[in-house]
């Protein structure tokens, strides 16, 4: 049953910039400070275990399968890598494992929801370590740009139209489907209506097929091109890319961002705040306390695995998604900046946050 939702919403999660590094350079940090010789010696007959914040087969879980199957050849030592599934409490159980129980000596490692940068900003429940603190080795991939896309015979089809007309888009409940359209309602004055009920994105995207919705907040052109045949028949239209940075798509490059579009400094940290973690999709972490040679190892072997054209592939064929890597500073630099922000704009944009 559809029903409309009001902008009364979460207190919850959310989270995921890209910087490719050189073919087969180390990173700065094994450079300076590893000791290759001690690093093998630990890791030779040795597992690297990745922990898994999710169950078997979904994204999170192919990644760091494609992950393990290429990753151990550039470890001094080259340790057989083996993945664990540890699901529950939208993956705070796994996080809080490695951060806690698990050995800090560099043997494990561990992936989970994209909003972990964030999670102690967001006062969550359950938070057993300090985000800041962790061993980052980087991030796999960005989130795809999150377009609000309309029906081309919608109500309203521009940005300045939809602030005078309500449309409906649909929603699968409290996650970016609705999140993204309450915080443009908000910060932007547009009037979307927002109906949920529907289950995942393909059956809001049938919902949009047969009209009973105008749009949806979530749609990732990329995809949508690739899947199915709404660009060639102009049954959609691009209205606000929910993103920081410009989109390199050429059907996106005239599409505004919704940063731009902020009428404060406070709205606009509200929106890098909400936004900031898609650019870290899929961010690899070891607890705190990994002795710096085996890290900065890790780290190198990380940032090499990236640019291998075989995991590549093997990524693009498990995810459907491309490799375009986050080095560990620029994780710690935006943990850093947000950290600072008032905590007027944190409360706020928590009705915003969504994993």
């Amino acid at each position: 049953m559809v029903r409309t939702v009001k902008t009364t919403m979460f207190a919850a999660a959310l989270f995921s910039l890209g910087l490719l590094v050189g073919a087969g350079a180390p990173s700065p940090a094994y450079a300076q400070s590893a000791s290759p010789a001690a690093v093998a010696d630990f890791y030779k007959g040795q597992n690297l275990e990745i922990i898994v914040g999710y169950g078997a087969g979904g994204g999170y879980d192919l990644t760091a399968r494609a992950l393990a199957r290429h990753m151990g050849k550039y470890i001094p030592g080259n340790p057989k890598i083996i993945v664990r599934n540890m699901p529950g409490a939208g993956s705070f159980v796994a996080a809080n494992h490695v951060s806690n129980v698990a050995p800090k000596d560099g043997s494990v490692i561990g992936v989970y929801a994209d909003l972990l940068p964030i999670v102690k900003l967001l006062g969550l429940d359950g938070i057993q370590f300090d985000p800041i603190q962790l061993s980052w080795l980087g991030a796999v991939t960005q989130r795809e740009t999150p377009t609000l896309g309309v029906r081309t015979d919608s109500p309203a089809t521009t940005l300045e139209g939809i602030k005078k007309t309500e449309i409906t888009v649909g929603s699968d409940g409290l996650g970016a489907t609705s999140a993204y359209a309450f915080m443009l309602n908000d910060l932007v004055g547009t009037k979307l209506k927002v109906l949920t009920g529907y289950t995942g994105t393909s059956q809001i995207d049938l919902a949009l097929e047969r009209g009973e919705v105008h749009g949806r907040a979530t749609i990732d052109w990329p995809r949508t091109r690739a899947k199915t045949d709404w660009l060639q028949r102009k049954l959609i239209t691009p209205i606000v890319l929910f993103s920081l940075t410009p989109s390199p798509d050429p059907d996106l490059k005239t599409v505004p961002l919704v940063i731009d579009l902020a009428k404060n400094a406070e709205d606009r940290q509200i929106m890098e705040l909400v936004l900031g973690t898609n650019e870290y999709f899929r961010a690899f972490s070891g607890p705190s306390g990994i002795p710096a040679d085996r890290l900065a190892a890790l780290r190198d072997a990380f940032a090499k695995t990236m640019n291998d054209t075989e995991f590549q592939d093997d990524f693009t064929k498990a995810t459907a998604g491309t490799v375009q890597f986050s080095d560990p500073k620029k994780i710690q630099d935006f943990m850093t900046r947000v950290y600072k922000f008032p905590p007027e704009v944190i409360k706020r944009a928590a009705k915003y946050a969504t994993p």
